[in-house]
């Protein structure tokens, strides 16, 4: 395997050939820890490890759409990018969310089942905070659900996708004016919602 065109190497791999994912991984993994370690992502060098590891993993679902239009370094360098951007974002919008309302938003796969749902998570470390955040992430679920799906929606961009105004205007096709004063009519609604029945 270590003497085989690059072509013929994706091939083996798309066709599930253990060897040929193993040297895919012995070429590259120097060239994408190195820019997972990138100093201006900020990763300790625990998270390092894991991102490539990440990385690698993405690259089993994405490597049969590669077209080969550019080299397969060039190809993976730009899916790593992708991805420490990716968890960055994720890392802003769980920030966020805890300043703003002392949660964190997550999508969790049902255990029946591929269907994927919205979850609040803490990020508390004491037990016995942890027992009053069970009750009031339900309540917060609870009322959630409680809004309209036009407001779930607004919210779950924001807080989970972690867009930006100017993003979440791009994929509703709405003038940033209407975002902001919907996502604040949301937020002040959940509120509401949440006030009513917990109090």
């Amino acid at each position: 395997m270590r003497n085989l065109e690059e072509d013929k190497l994706i091939e083996y791999a798309i066709d599930g050939v253990d060897q040929a994912w193993s040297e895919i991984y012995r070429r590259y993994y120097g060239r994408v820890k190195r820019v997972v370690a990138w100093q201006k992502w900020g990763f300790r060098p625990a998270e390092v490890e894991e991102v490539t590891q990440e990385v690698f993993l993405e690259l089993i679902k994405a490597l049969p759409n590669f077209r080969q239009e550019a080299s397969l370094a060039t190809f993976l360098t730009r899916l790593t990018k992708n991805k420490c951007i990716s968890i960055l974002r994720r890392k802003g919008a769980q920030k966020r969310a805890k300043e703003e309302f002392g949660f964190v938003f997550e999508e969790k796969k049902s255990d029946d089942d591929d269907e994927r749902f919205l979850h609040v998570e803490s990020t508390m470390g004491n037990p016995e905070e942890e027992l009053v955040f069970d009750e009031d992430s339900l309540e917060l679920m609870t009322s959630l659900q409680q809004l309209s799906a036009e407001c779930r929606d607004i919210i779950k961009k924001r807080y989970y996708d972690d867009l930006s105004y100017k993003e979440i205007c791009d994929e509703l096709n709405l003038p940033l004016g209407t975002v902001c004063s919907r996502l604040k009519r949301c937020l002040l609604r959940l509120k509401e919602i949440y006030v009513e029945k917990f109090g």
